[in-house]
C-alpha cells in the first residue's frame, strides 16, 4: 500500500507541477503579447508625434519664408537684412516643437510603463490565484488519498484478524476434541472447512493487495493462449456449484451452438469472471439467478454475468470500476479492489468492461475480448 500512495502521490504532483508550468506557459506567452501590443501603440504614437511636429516645423518654416518676402514689400529692406532676425525666430519655434515633442514622447513612455505594469500585476495575481487553486487541490486530493489508506489498512488488518481468529478457533476446537478422546469425524470436517475457507479468503486478500502493487508499476504480465470461451464459463460455473446449491441459487450458461475461441490468458479472466460472479453471488438475495454468456461481435467476443440483484445506483456505475470504490460508498463487504482489478486485466488483454443496470431489476456486468485471429 505504501507503494500505491507513493505512485498516487507523485503522479498527483507530476499533474500539479505539468498544470503549473502550462499555466506560466500561458501567463508569459500572454504577457508578452500585451507588453509587444503595449509597445507597438507606443511607438505609433511616438511616431505620429513626430510626424505631427515635423508637420508643424515645416510649416513655420512656410510661414517664415512668407514673412520675409512680405517684410521686403512691405518695409523695402533688402532680404539680406531681415534674415538674422527671421533665424532667431524660426530657431524658437522648432525649439518651442521640439520641447513640445519631447513632453509628448514623455507622456507616452510614461503611460507604456503604466500599461506594464498594470498587465504585469493582473497577470501575476491571476497565476497566484490559479497556483493557491492547485496546490489547494493537491492538498485536499492527497488528505483523502491519506484518509482512505488509513481506512483500507484499518479494514484489512480487520478482516485478517477476523480470518485468524476463525483458524485459531477451528484449531483450537479439534485439539480439545482430540484432547478429550471425543473427536467426530463430521466436526472434524466442519472445522476443516471453516479454516479452509478462512484461509482462502485471506489468500484472495492478499492476492488482490499483490496484484494492485505490480499494476501501480505497470509490471502486469499476460500469457495469452487460446481458449475455448464456453469451456471457460462451465469451469467457472462448476467452482461456484456449492454456493450456488446452498443458497438455491440458479446459474445458467448461454452462447452460440459453435465454439468460440479467444485468446486470452486463461488465469487472469478466469480471475474476472470468478470476481462478477462472486459479486452476483453476494449482492443477490437467495433464491436468484445468474446467468453467464458470451456472443461474438465482429473481430471480438462479449461475456457477460447477469442478475436479478438490487441494481446499481446510475451514479456509482463509473465509481465502481476505481480502487477502494466500497470505500467510498461506505461498504464493508470487501475491500474495492476486485472491479478495478477485473478492470486492468481486461484492458490490458485490448478490452473494456462495463455495466448495465436498473434498479430493482439486476445488474449485467460485460467485458470484451478479442478473438482468435484465423490463420
Amino acid at each position: 500500500m505504501d507503494i500505491d500512495k507513493k505512485e498516487s502521490s507523485e503522479e498527483l504532483r507530476d499533474n500539479t507541477d505539468k498544470s503549473l508550468e502550462e499555466e506560466r506557459d500561458k501567463t508569459n506567452e500572454y504577457l508578452d503579447q500585451s507588453i509587444a501590443m503595449v509597445e507597438q501603440k507606443t511607438s505609433e504614437k511616438v511616431d505620429s508625434i513626430r510626424l505631427a511636429t515635423d508637420k508643424a516645423v515645416e510649416s513655420q518654416r512656410d510661414e517664415v519664408d512668407l514673412s520675409k518676402e512680405h517684410q521686403r514689400e512691405v518695409t523695402g529692406i533688402p532680404p539680406s537684412q531681415l534674415t538674422e532676425k527671421l533665424l532667431v525666430q524660426e530657431r524658437e519655434m522648432s525649439d518651442k516643437s521640439q520641447a513640445l515633442e519631447r513632453e509628448a514622447e514623455d507622456r507616452a513612455r510614461t503611460d507604456e510603463r503604466k500599461q506594464k505594469q498594470v498587465i504585469a500585476e493582473a497577470l501575476l495575481e491571476r497565476e497566484r490565484k490559479k497556483t493557491d487553486n492547485t496546490l489547494l487541490e493537491e492538498r485536499l486530493h492527497g488528505d483523502l488519498e491519506l484518509t482512505t489508506r488509513d481506512q483500507f489498512l484499518a479494514i484489512v488488518s480487520h478482516d485478517l484478524k477476523n480470518s485468524i481468529v476463525a483458524i485459531a478457533i477451528g484449531a483450537r476446537l479439534m485439539r480439545g476434541g482430540l484432547s478429550k478422546g471425543a473427536v467426530e469425524a463430521g466436526s472434524v470436517l466442519e472445522h476443516l472447512r471453516l479454516i479452509e475457507q478462512a484461509a482462502a479468503g485471506m489468500d484472495r486478500m492478499i492476492s488482490d493487495l499483490l496484484d494492485v502493487e505490480q499494476f501501480s508499476h505497470a509490471k502486469l504480465i499476460l500469457k495469452p493462449e487460446q481458449v475455448d470461451v464456453r469451456a471457460l464459463l462451465e469451469e467457472c460455473k462448476g467452482l461456484f456449484a456449492p454456493i450456488v446449491s446452498s443458497k438455491s441459487f440458479s446459474m445458467t450458461i448461454h452462447t452460440a451452438p459453435e465454439p468460440i475461441f479467444a485468446d486470452l490468458d486463461h488465469g487472469r479472466i478466469h480471475q474476472v469472471l470468478s470476481n462478477l460472479i462472486g459479486n452476483s453471488l453476494k449482492f443477490t438475495p437467495n433464491g436468484g439467478t445468474i446467468e453467464l454468456s458470451a456472443q461474438k461481435q465482429d473481430t471480438q467476443v462479449v461475456i457477460s454475468v447477469t442478475d436479478n440483484g438490487p441494481g446499481i445506483p446510475e451514479g456509482e456505475k463509473e465509481q465502481i470500476f476505481e480502487r477502494f470504490s466500497q470505500l467510498k460508498r461506505n461498504d464493508r463487504r470487501g475491500l474495492g479492489l476486485g472491479l478495478f482489478i477485473a478492470k486492468w486485466i481486461v484492458e490490458a488483454h485490448g478490452g473494456r468492461i462495463w455495466v448495465v443496470s436498473e434498479m430493482g431489476k439486476g445488474s449485467t456486468f460485460s467485458f470484451s475480448l478479442p478473438l482468435t485471429v484465423k490463420p
